[in-house]
């Protein structure tokens, strides 16, 4: 049945546009029956006028079929209305997710450009910079040690230099005490002027008792009685004395500057440990930036793939509903002409034209 007023309802849309429809003629009811539908109508027809009744099941049907297009169009327009309504949802949920997700993605860019990265960049300067120091200190660690090795060479050439000189005074007092106690002669003289002269190439000439030496030799040179001799051994002592003074003075200052350079060591040391420690430091914390910068970056990808996902499920979801929208549309339109053509039909088989021209015409040898 339901078949069979769709067919009348695609048939009838032809003549719900026309208000003549309520003055159809006998040349309407011929063209009608020019196709198998219109003929089936008018067989429907003819039957019932046959019948001496009313045409109330047919009627009814179409009343049927009105309530029942009635019904699907408020059923279209509910489901319209609740997929409407899981669209917004969708929609709000996925704006919100974008929303936090931007938010997400500009911080984690902030926190790279503005504290990773400078971070980065400062702890490696920092790295470089200690390591610098750590060059430095070594550098004048080699540096100093050279310059005290040779410093000390030279203390002991000094050294060297003073027992040279004591161990020729000596010799010279051992002959002048010999000269002076008769053990020999003065024309034994000249050995004490060479023991002098020996004791004059042992001091350098910037030596402190240098011209006490230099006394020395014009005396011994041409000294004739044993005033000469006491006075040359008492220079000679004096000369002795001066000497030994000097060396202690020179181990004094060595040990002195050995204690000295013992400390800078020390200190150099303690340097060079600190800048270790603190390299050791920088590159922990260099590590724990990178750490971070990868894991952020890493994270930063993700939020902006998720970013694109949610655009993209976005864009499809307002696409289907933009095409549900459409199909609503498109539906809703047919709906309403169906039901249109629906009532249309309904007011023109109640008329009385219709039953009229249905029995004229079989009065008049049938409908077809």
């Amino acid at each position: 049945m339901q078949k069979l007023l769709a067919l009348i309802l695609s048939i009838s849309i032809v003549y719900s546009i026309d208000p003549s429809m309520v003055q159809l003629s006998t040349e309407k009811i011929d063209e009608l029956s020019q196709n198998n539908l219109g003929k089936f109508i008018i067989e429907m027809a003819q039957t019932h006028a046959e019948m001496r009744g009313p045409l109330d099941d047919l009627v009814t049907a179409i009343g049927d079929l009105e309530n029942e297009l009635t019904i699907e169009l408020q059923q279209l327009e509910d489901d319209f209305t609740r997929s409407t309504n899981q669209h917004q949802v969708t929609q709000e949920n996925l704006d919100i997710n974008i929303g936090q997700t931007e938010i997400n993605i500009f911080n984690q860019k902030d926190f790279i450009d503005a504290i990773l990265l400078p971070s980065i960049d400062q702890t490696n300067s920092k790295i470089e910079r200690l390591n610098g120091f750590i060059n430095d200190n070594r550098d004048s660690l080699s540096r100093e040690t050279l310059a005290r090795q040779n410093q000390h060479q030279a203390y002991l050439d000094r050294v060297s230099e003073h027992q040279g000189a004591i161990s020729a005074v000596d010799e010279a007092l051992q002959l002048i005490n010999s000269l002076i106690n008769g053990n020999i002669s003065f024309s034994e003289k000249a050995t004490i002027h060479q023991a002098v002269k020996r004791i004059n190439t042992k001091i350098q000439k910037t030596s402190v008792i240098h011209p006490l030496v230099e006394a020395l030799l014009q005396l011994t040179q041409n000294f004739s009685d044993q005033g000469q001799a006491k006075k040359i051994k008492d220079l000679l002592q004096d000369t002795r004395n001066q000497l030994v003074s000097s060396l202690n003075q020179e181990n004094t200052d060595e040990q002195q500057i050995q204690e000295t350079w013992e400390a800078r060591q020390k200190t150099l040391n303690t340097e060079y440990q600190e800048f270790k420690r603190s390299v050791l430091e920088a590159t922990y914390v260099l590590a724990a930036y990178q750490n971070k910068l990868k894991s952020t970056q890493e994270a930063l990808a993700q939020n902006e793939q998720d970013l694109q996902n949610y655009q993209d499920s976005l864009q499809q979801d307002k696409d289907a509903q933009a095409q549900e929208i459409q199909i609503y549309n498109e539906l809703k339109a047919q709906y309403q002409i169906q039901l249109q053509t629906t009532r249309n039909a309904k007011e023109f088989v109640n008329s009385a034209e219709f039953s009229t021209v249905i029995r004229n015409k079989l009065n008049s040898g049938g409908l077809v």
